[in-house]
């Protein structure tokens, strides 16, 4: 169990660490925890005891099941602190405006979206097809100059990417689209360089879309949540799941994320197109 959610059950004199799923998520000055078994009034002192543990905290909420829907949202019950759901958050450099309850965002992926930045370069033609806020296409643009193209069917959250453009100052490099990236090819005219698929759970639906927007010798960032004991076997089951799905001579490169459930892992597939 982390050292946080101890500290917090500990002060609160609350006992059953077995029913805590997970960590805590840190949005801005948001923080985000689940709990199962609780009672209502014993949840609330956990959140009391987050707020006094954390002092970078404003703000405590408990996440209620997965990630849902189509705008991938979580499902907040509020504990303790301010009443609000919007924050700033910053990683990387850069500062995101979020709403943690409207609109997607994991701050475990903070690690991984610099490791995608850091190989694009400025010449380059980037899509982001599910951009959220704009945590990838933002720090992209920041620390390659390379121009980025976000799709984004969240109004509110393309809403606030155009606003961490401007606060990032990158506005003139990043276009954003509030569209279902299934319709970009009727949106957009160009082809690109590099294409993102930070959607794991339905990234095989839209890969057809990426193939026709990509340029000849393109690369793909694919992800995917995959079933598998360890690593090896949920690579095993990715190059399965792309051998169907790219077209002869594409070479792949995978590696793991994170750990998303038992037995699930998100894996990622750096994918170089042939010319």
């Amino acid at each position: 169990m982390p050292r946080l959610i101890r500290a917090a059950l500990e002060r609160a004199g609350v006992r059953g660490p077995e029913r805590v799923s997970s960590g805590v998520d840190v949005v801005g000055d948001i923080a985000i925890v689940r709990l199962s078994g609780f009672a209502a009034k014993e949840r609330r002192k956990v959140g009391e005891s987050l707020l006094e543990e954390m002092k970078n905290v404003s703000v405590v909420l408990e996440q209620e099941g997965g990630i849902e829907g189509e705008y991938r949202l979580r499902k907040l019950v509020h504990l303790a602190g301010e009443r609000r759901t919007l924050t700033v958050h910053r990683e990387n450099g850069c500062a995101f405006k979020v709403d943690v309850a409207r609109t997607y965002f994991s701050p475990r992926l903070s690690t991984e979206r610099l490791r995608v930045a850091e190989a694009v370069g400025a010449e380059e033609r980037v899509l982001n097809m599910f951009a959220g806020v704009g945590p990838y296409s933002v720090l992209i643009a920041k620390r390659s100059g390379a121009r980025v193209t976000s799709c984004e069917v969240n109004g509110l959250a393309a809403e606030l990417h155009r606003e961490n453009d401007r606060m990032n100052k990158v506005e003139d490099l990043v276009t954003v689209v509030n569209a279902d990236a299934a319709d970009l090819p009727g949106l957009v005219k160009s082809k690109f360089d590099r294409i993102l698929l930070p959607h794991p759970s339905q990234a095989d639906r839209f890969l057809p879309v990426a193939l026709k927007l990509a340029a000849p010798g393109g690369r793909l960032v694919y992800y995917r949540h995959v079933l598998g004991v360890d690593e090896e076997e949920a690579a095993k089951a990715l190059r399965r799941e792309l051998k169907g799905l790219l077209p002869p001579r594409s070479r792949s490169r995978l590696r793991r994320v994170r750990e998303v459930g038992p037995r699930w892992v998100e894996m990622v597939a750096d994918v170089k197109l042939p010319r």
